[in-house]
């Protein structure tokens, strides 16, 4: 959690710095391409960080061919092909620096699971969560008068270093580990691949839309804000790292009894920390507006109580999309990011052109909320397993232990 608090700071002051150097208008622009090229990302990806994830931990591994095809070569052939659709469709945006960091981002991912099979938990987790965002501070300083596009290309290069220091790494590693099959064995799951494109455009799908309706200097100031709120959230992604795999052995095993107490697991190592971090985060409210622009006739304190609201129900909900994922469930976790993404898109329909951003705060935060409970109870009906914080209040009182 220390490692997992010092990444998050370190992201929290790349972004807070891109926003003082490169100002909000220029910051606001540089958070929406980075948005669409962490969705192009995902969706070049072939769902590869969360499948080797699942299949490099599972006891049987991976040939280091299919590795390379999954992590490698499956991407960029998606990437060149998308290249060419999006010159066609949509000529102005720019194509190249949104795929290079969106296949860079993902060549990170991969590694890091890679890596975390390997036994790194501290290694993968900053190579996976502060690799791109330190990158991205790299290049805005180093070029901030060449616009958002030669920022995000800089950057792919960055990561694209960090991915070699990260590979010769992990090659003396893997001598004597499970993690390298000699056989083939299936591991292409277009569920998996779906749920982690359809994750990627629930992060961004906001910041992506609302650029588009929202002024740069609103969008701005809203990015920063998510990005503090985020900070609430941040133990969700530590419990998802520590217990994915131990649900995945559990899952494996046949074991619902190891899989519960996972899923549990991942809830106490995610709810605590984030309750602390959300009332400290509430203390901020009344500065705010004395630090940060009005946008829209909206006070950021208001904007910011929103968000801080939406990042405290994903820690309560911390295991849900950790249990589908990995136990079998995909189509759940997919039906919900697919109802998220339905209601927010109603949600910007519905507003068009009057859209705000605190308009865009309420509408993204309604829907990831009823998108996370409607997974959480089917979770519940499937698998017979509360993936919610409330299950600590009925466990045993041993298991809140940090042992």
């Amino acid at each position: 959690m220390g490692l997992r608090g010092g990444i998050v700071g370190v992201n929290f002051l790349v972004m807070l710095g891109l926003a003082a150097w490169l100002g909000f208008e220029t910051f606001g622009r540089l958070a929406a391409l980075w948005g669409a090229g962490l969705v192009a990302g995902t969706l070049v990806s072939v769902g590869g960080p969360v499948i080797l994830l699942r299949v490099l931990t599972d006891g049987q591994g991976l040939r280091a061919a299919d590795i390379f095809r999954l992590a490698v070569i499956y991407p960029a052939i998606l990437a060149l092909v998308a290249w060419g659709l999006g010159m066609l469709i949509w000529p102005a945006l720019p194509w190249l620096a949104i795929l290079g960091v969106g296949f860079c981002v993902n060549l990170l991912g991969c590694l890091a699971s890679f890596m975390r099979a390997l036994g790194s938990v501290h290694l993968s987790m900053a190579l996976r969560d502060a690799g791109p965002q330190v990158a991205l501070g790299v290049a805005g300083l180093v070029l901030p008068e060449t616009g958002a596009a030669g920022i995000l290309l800089l950057c792919a290069l960055v990561m694209a270093g960090f991915a070699v220091a990260g590979l010769l790494w992990a090659i003396p590693q893997m001598r004597g580990t499970p993690v390298l099959a000699q056989r083939h064995r299936p591991y292409l799951s277009l569920a998996l691949w779906a749920t982690s494109v359809t994750g990627m455009v629930v992060a961004q799908i906001d910041l992506i839309l609302g650029g588009a309706v929202i002024s740069g200097e609103a969008l701005g100031v809203y990015a920063l804000l998510r990005r503090v709120a985020n900070l609430v959230a941040l133990p969700v992604s530590v419990a998802t790292w520590i217990s994915a795999p131990a649900v995945s052995a559990a899952k494996g095993d046949g074991d619902m009894a190891a899989l519960a107490r996972a899923s549990a697991q991942g809830s106490q190592i995610a709810i605590l920390p984030g309750l602390a971090l959300f009332c400290i985060a509430i203390l901020a409210l009344p500065v705010l507006p004395a630090i940060l622009p009005q946008t829209a006739g909206a006070v950021p304190s208001m904007i910011f109580g929103v968000l801080l609201l939406g990042a405290l129900g994903q820690v309560v909900l911390a295991s849900s999309f950790t249990v589908a994922t990995l136990c079998g469930l995909q189509r759940l976790a997919l039906a919900a990011r697919l109802l998220m993404i339905g209601l927010y898109l109603a949600w910007f329909v519905w507003w068009g052109a009057e859209m705000t951003a605190l308009t865009n705060a309420l509408g993204y935060v309604g829907a990831l909320s009823l998108g996370g409970l409607a997974l959480w109870w089917a979770v519940w009906r499937k698998l017979g397993i509360d993936t919610s914080a409330t299950v600590l209040w009925r466990v045993k009182e041993g298991q809140w232990k940090t042992s």
